[in-house]
């Protein structure tokens, strides 16, 4: 007849039970320690994104606030700062939650890539732009509402400028050439991916004038697979260094060549007393420390750059380069004090 344990004895059995010794393998080969701690797995937030890969994508919209923070202070004639928040992976039904209602979306396209991204622009800031644009003195609305057909209009001009800087950004990483659909106010309208799918969440505080809010960037992990192998540090900088094609050379070339500077010939020096600087009259000549057969500095944004002879050009004054001045020559020349 089977005899029944009573509880204490099963607690005496277990007890005696040997804790973390290493059991052999049928083969016997390798031993497995029991209790190997076991790295929890969440099927529903699979990381898609290395730790590498993620840190690459903060530098490089980092990089983007800057752009877009200087463009749109020379836009708005204001002072406007943009700073990145946190860049996370999550999936698209989280991200569709989180974001408020009313809201202004504008899904783009990120051609070459594959697939739509998610631009989400919170009210309080759209309200401050419109009201910039319009004028005004950027005030927001306490309360958010649906944009008119003119304020989409006005904030569309904006929002290229966004575009702007994020082609510019990634350009280490894709020749993206991003193009811009209409705007919607709930994200049930502009489905850019399914709700269970991966996608990567970029936050910015935006702060304009007294008025601050976020802006967020939503890209889909099938916009990015295909180049997922460079999303990583050593190309992003490799990238960064490469040589300009001649299209960028030439367009560099071109806006370089509309840039003004001021051309000075400095015909002579000399010192003068106070005494001598209230007596002086109309028709009293100031003798200069330098011949009238000497040649002139020319002087370009301060710096001597040329040697020239002064002289006349139909009915203007000119000067005619006789020298270009070395480098090492024009570095002693600009450090005597003047």
């Amino acid at each position: 007849m089977p005899s029944i344990l009573s509880q204490r004895e099963i607690d005496a059995l277990l007890s005696a039970l040997p804790v973390d010794e290493p059991a052999t393998s049928a083969a016997g080969g390798d031993s497995v320690r029991v209790g190997k701690p076991v790295k929890t797995y969440d099927f529903r937030h699979p990381s898609k994104f290395s730790r590498d890969q993620i840190r690459t994508l903060e530098f490089l919209h980092e990089t983007f606030a800057r752009r877009l923070q200087t463009a749109l202070s020379a836009y708005l004639r204001t002072v406007v700062q943009i700073n990145l928040l946190e860049v996370v992976q999550g999936v698209y039904d989280e991200y569709v939650r989180q974001v408020p209602n009313p809201a202004v979306l504008y899904p783009i396209s990120m051609d070459p890539l594959p697939g739509r991204a998610a631009l989400e622009l919170h009210t309080n800031i759209v309200f401050i732009i419109v009201d910039r644009l319009l004028g005004g003195l950027g005030k927001g609305l306490s309360r958010g509402r649906e944009l008119t057909d003119v304020e989409q209009t006005l904030l569309e001009t904006v929002v290229w400028e966004v575009l702007s800087a994020l082609k510019e950004s990634w350009a280490n990483i894709a020749a993206l050439q991003p193009r811009l659909g209409d705007v919607a106010f709930t994200p049930q309208f502009m489905q850019i991916a399914l709700s269970s799918e991966t996608v990567l969440t970029i936050t910015f505080e935006v702060r304009i004038l007294d008025g601050a809010g976020t802006m967020r960037i939503c890209i889909p992990e099938s916009v990015l697979e295909p180049v997922m192998s460079q999303v990583t540090a050593q190309a992003f900088y490799a990238g960064s260094r490469r040589i300009l094609s001649s299209g960028q050379s030439y367009d560099l070339r071109k806006n370089l060549d509309r840039v003004t500077v001021p051309v000075v010939g400095k015909l002579g020096e000399t010192d003068v007393t106070i005494e001598d600087l209230l007596t002086m009259r109309v028709g009293d000549i100031i003798p200069l420390e330098r011949r009238s057969k000497d040649e002139i500095e020319v002087l370009v944004a301060g710096m001597t750059k040329f040697l020239a002879r002064p002289g006349v050009l139909g009915r203007h004054n000119a000067l005619r380069i006789t020298a270009a001045i070395p480098l090492d020559v024009e570095e002693e020349i600009g450090a005597e004090p003047r």
